[in-house]
């Protein structure tokens, strides 16, 4: 509830997951049949970008150079159609990225908490057909014994990581959805700093399902408790998406480096307790600037 959109809309953890959620979305539409999008922490939709604000560092040095960065094009040219001229001034979340995408016969669940927040984005997306917007737990959600739409599915979860046990909820409730939810794909965003919580969550999701980890990192690891990179856990991953991710990275991670240094890292965890194989993607490594 802490969580300032306005201020870290267009962050690199947004750019990261946003990159991910059109990619993924675009690979599913290659099928002519229906399928359904779930957010289950929507927000608001559409951010007006802050002067000053976390945009400035990433999505901002991003655009200038927008039509030579071809393997994040599907994603800059839906923020284009909302701002024709040269700045960037409008950021879209995730649920008009989404709406922006999906056919008509394709249906978008979006959850949030906060009745305000819930009524704005209403607003936000208009009239679409195949819409639901509800105001529920997202958790909650997730652990219900069937899916909210029969066959296949992507799924959005990206917590804000405020409340105390949230990842042994996200976990609770990713294990029980990956039990019941068989055809549904899923990204989980999740921020790297405290790598103990992140092993934990990942062991236990491994249990249930194969999964491969993309993180992109900022800065180096001290084992010091600060925030140093944004990851992503791909659950049941679509096929042709992490290519196309990790490229994008790659054109991206260079434009956002702090201190120097950036990578790009890629794990791919079997459905066992077994040791993980780990390997760094083609794009990762350290760039000086």
């Amino acid at each position: 509830m802490n969580y300032r959109h306005a201020y870290h809309a267009g962050n690199a953890a947004d750019c990261m997951k946003h990159l991910a959620l059109v990619l993924s979305l675009e690979q599913l539409r290659q099928k002519d049949r229906p399928f359904y999008c779930l957010d289950t922490h929507a927000g608001a939709g559409r951010y007006l970008l802050e002067a000053g604000a976390e945009a400035d560092q990433v999505v901002r040095r991003l655009w200038p150079q927008r039509r030579d960065l071809a393997a994040l094009r599907a994603w800059l040219d839906l923020l284009h159609a909302e701002n024709p001229g040269k700045e960037l001034r409008q950021y879209l979340g995730s649920p008009l990225l989404a709406a922006r995408l999906l056919r008509p016969e394709d249906e978008l669940i979006l959850l949030d908490k906060v009745p305000a927040v819930l009524a704005e984005l209403r607003q936000v997306v208009g009239k679409r057909p195949h819409t639901r917007f509800l105001e529920e737990d997202a958790y909650g959600f997730l652990a219900r014994n069937a899916p909210p739409v029969p066959g296949r599915g992507l799924v959005l979860v990206d917590p804000a990581f405020e409340a105390v046990d949230e990842w042994e909820r996200l976990a609770e409730a990713l294990v029980a959805a990956l039990q019941h939810w068989p055809q549904a794909s899923f990204l989980v965003w999740y921020p790297v700093k405290i790598r103990g919580k992140i092993s934990r969550l990942v062991k236990r999701l491994q249990a249930q399902s194969a999964l491969e980890s993309i993180e992109l990192l900022w800065d180096e690891e001290t084992g010091a408790e600060r925030l140093i990179g944004s990851g992503l856990l791909l659950l049941r991953p679509i096929w042709g998406v992490t290519a196309a991710l990790l490229a994008g990275l790659g054109q991206m991670a260079p434009l956002l480096a702090a201190r120097g240094t950036w990578s790009v890292q890629l794990r791919a965890l079997p459905q066992s307790s077994g040791a993980s194989s780990k390997a760094s993607t083609p794009y990762a490594g350290k760039k000086k600037l």
